[in-house]
């Protein structure tokens, strides 16, 4: 799974221009309420956590180490 704090995705819904969805106050609190029930759940099924605050550039490459792991058929390792 993706993640990233809850304060950390307010910023960058708050801060970007390609999607007004998070704008208002109304939105902001359903993403909130949403974060607060789904993340419990979406953790309890992950196998492995991509931490998106650190650069993007490695992000890319936990993404691209897990998926060279799939197709070889090798474990992947929880971070």
């Amino acid at each position: 799974m993706f993640s990233a704090p809850l304060e950390v995705m307010l910023e960058r819904i708050a801060t970007r221009e390609t999607n007004p969805f998070g704008k208002t106050l109304d939105e902001r609190e359903r993403i909130i309420k949403d974060t607060a029930e789904v993340e419990p759940l979406l953790r309890a099924s992950a196998t492995m956590e991509i931490d998106t605050r650190q650069p993007l550039a490695d992000t890319v490459r936990q993404l691209r180490d897990l998926i060279g792991q799939v197709k070889t058929g090798k474990s992947a390792a929880c971070e």
